[in-house]
This record gives structure tokens, sequence and C-alpha cells, in this order.
């Protein structure tokens, strides 16, 4: 006999979920549901010890219970020595599945760490040195490259490649930071160090930490270019065609380097035929293009066209940077490290002022909360709004 959780069919055998579950209640993980019939305490009476919790998770067939691991990392980072114990004396199967868990804590850790600073009240803390060799032997990129994002892809790539399986890791590891946030923002933590914005990136520390990349095609300014000429030759009807996201950071200069996925807007006269030709660029080049803006995360300021930098025309398409303002604001509501590099580096670059910014603040909120952005949360956004111009004045 079997049961279905998350589109797994796991035999009855099995450990039950739910004990998990109670268990990582008594570690003060509390956002975890179990979809059977029994009731679980509030509070478990006893903890179960954390090296054997820690292999039992890695253990268990359900990805929403196993990888609850990077909640327990994260806010216990006082249990390392356990942690590492647990990965050196389970056996091979077991002690990947913890390196995943590790590795996967300490990347979202770096990718979350402003966030996770303001609802813990402190610095996360999950020990990187001490887990250097997990994702060194496995040539993996250091926490430190790129605010952890370029790991979790590389890694996901390598769990897709381990297990045989096409799933979208990155979603689940996310999912465990999410629900994390959320509940320790409900518990109102008194800050106990002051919130500091993530320092600027530097192209040193670039080469030094990020040796083993992503095997996707990373897409640098003159990938973006051909792509753009390319799409030029190829749809012959009037269109426009805004840069969004990290593409538009990569090709105006902002960001050094290279961007992993080309974000992009459009508008033409036969908008069909033009996603048909992007995708036939996407397979002929090998790159990513993702049909998504600001729009898609936060209401939008009437005038964001208007503002939007125009670049130049390809062929019968004009090319425009999305709205900078709006750029900054979507960045700011989802508020990751990596995100709020790329608003100061915009402030810095003067292609955004704080009083515009402040112009394009104001005309948004109070469409959140509201649809289609009723996940928006207009208290919230504010309150981190305040505190981030507050930093980026100082």
């Amino acid at each position: 006999m079997s049961i279905t959780l998350n589109n797994q069919s796991v035999s009855t055998q099995d450990e039950d979920p739910g004990h998990l579950i109670n268990a990582l209640r008594s570690w003060g993980i509390s956002y975890l549901m179990d979809s059977g019939n029994a009731s679980l305490p509030k509070k478990a009476t006893k903890r179960m010890p954390a090296i054997e919790l820690v292999k039992r998770l890695a253990q268990c067939k359900y990805p929403r219970v196993r990888d609850a691991s990077i909640s327990l990392f994260l806010l216990h980072p006082e249990l390392a020595a356990a942690v590492l114990e647990a990965y050196q004396t389970s056996e091979p199967v077991i002690a990947e599945q913890i390196a995943v868990s590790i590795v996967a804590s300490l990347y979202l850790q770096r990718l979350w760490s402003f966030q996770l600073t303001l609802v813990l009240g402190h610095a996360p803390s999950f020990p990187e040195e001490r887990f250097l060799h997990v994702w060194q032997s496995r040539n993996l990129p250091a926490p430190r490259c790129h605010q952890g994002e370029a790991g979790l892809i590389v890694l996901q790539e390598a769990e897709q490649r381990r297990l045989g399986l096409p799933l979208n890791f990155i979603g689940d590891w996310q999912n465990q930071i999410d629900h994390l946030l959320l509940q320790e923002e409900a518990k109102h933590h008194l800050a106990a160090v002051p919130i500091q914005l993530p320092e600027l990136w530097h192209k040193k520390v670039e080469k030094q930490e990020c040796s083993a990349m992503s095997m996707r095609h990373n897409v640098t300014k003159a990938d973006i270019e051909k792509f753009l000429n390319a799409l030029g030759k190829l749809f012959h009807k009037p269109g426009r065609l805004y840069l969004a996201g990290g593409a538009a950071l990569v090709h105006i200069g902002l960001r050094s380097g290279f961007t992993m996925d080309i974000y992009v807007a459009i508008e033409a006269s036969d908008e069909d035929e033009m996603v048909t030709a992007i995708r036939t660029l996407v397979e002929k080049m090998q790159i990513n293009v993702e049909f998504a803006s600001p729009g898609d995360f936060i209401p939008l300021p009437t005038q964001w066209m208007a503002q939007a930098r125009y670049v130049g025309g390809y062929g019968s398409i004009d090319v425009f940077y999305f709205d900078f303002n709006s750029l900054a604001l979507s960045k700011i509501s989802r508020g990751n490290d990596r995100d709020l590099i790329d608003v100061q580096l915009l402030l810095q670059q003067k292609l955004i002022t704080l009083e515009a910014l402040d112009g394009a603040y104001n005309e948004v909120l109070p469409r959140m909360g509201k649809r289609p952005y009723i996940n928006i949360n207009p208290q919230r956004f504010a309150e981190r709004y305040a505190l981030i111009r507050q930093k980026l004045q100082e």
C-alpha cells in the first residue's frame, strides 16, 4: 500500500512524516502541517537528539519535510557540530543528502542574509568555514559567489544529474526560506545588531570564489547584443522589447560579467509570432530567456513606459531598459542580498535617485495588497522600504 504526498508515491513502511514534523516543532519549526488525520501537539514533550533528527530528515522521502533541514540549520547554527557528525557517520547515500542540505543552507543564508537578520533579530550564523570541504570536494562555488545565487544553480544541476530527475530543487529549497521568514517575522524579534545592507560585489571576489560555475551558458553583454540582433533579423514586424532584471543591468554595464537569464517584456503587432521567434533563438543560441518584468511582482507607476530608457533599434524592434525605478522597487519587494546590491548600484551609478524612487513608491503603495497583487503585504513593504531607503541614504 502507498500514500501520495507532493506527487511522490511512498511506501507506508517509510517513516510517518507526522513524527518528523512533530520533532521539528520541538526545535522551533512550526510551519509544516501534517496532511494526515492525526493531530499534532503544539510542542513535543522531548526533543529528538540533533544527530538523529538530521539523519532521519535526510532519509525522509517527502521533500517538504526533508528540506526542512535547511530551516533547522539556519535557526539553530549551534547544531553545526552535530550536523557535521551526522554527515561523517552516515552511509554514503544519506551523507550525500545531508551534504546537499548543508550547502543549500549556506547558499540561502548568503542570499537572504539581510532578510534573515531582520526577522531573527541577529545575523544568521550557520558556519561556512566548518563545512568548507563539503562544497569544495564537490566542486561547488563558495557561498560568497554572487551571494549564493550561482551556487544554488550549480547545486541544483548536480542534484538533477545525481537523481536523474529534472526537478526544481531550488524552488523546494526556497520554499523553506519563505516559510521560515514568515514564521520568524510573526515573532517580532528585536534586532540585537545594526541592520546593514549587503556589501557591494567585487570582481576579485568573483574570480577567487566562483571557480566552479554552472553548466548553463552564462549570458554576457555580448550575448545579449547577439540575441537582440538575431531577433531583429528573424522578426520583421513592429514591436518593443524591454530588457529587465539582470539582463538590463549587465547590458548597461552596471553588473560586470554576466547574468543567468535574459528577462524581457514584449509588445508587438503579432506577439505570438515574436514569442515563437524568441523561442527559436533560445534553442539555437542555448540561452535562457524569461518573459518576466517588475510588473509581475509589483504594481507599476503609470509613467513607467515614458521612463524606460531607449537602447536602440534592432530591425523593426525598438529595445528599451525597463524603467529603473520599477526595477528597483521590485528588487526591494523581493529583498534578497543580490537584489539589494543591485539597488545600491542603480543609485550609485545615478540610474535612479531617491526622490524619483520615492515618487514611484508613493504611487504604487496604495495598489499593493489588491488584485492582482494580493500577495504583497503593504505594511511589510512600507516598513522594508523605509529601512532600506534610510540605509541607502547613509
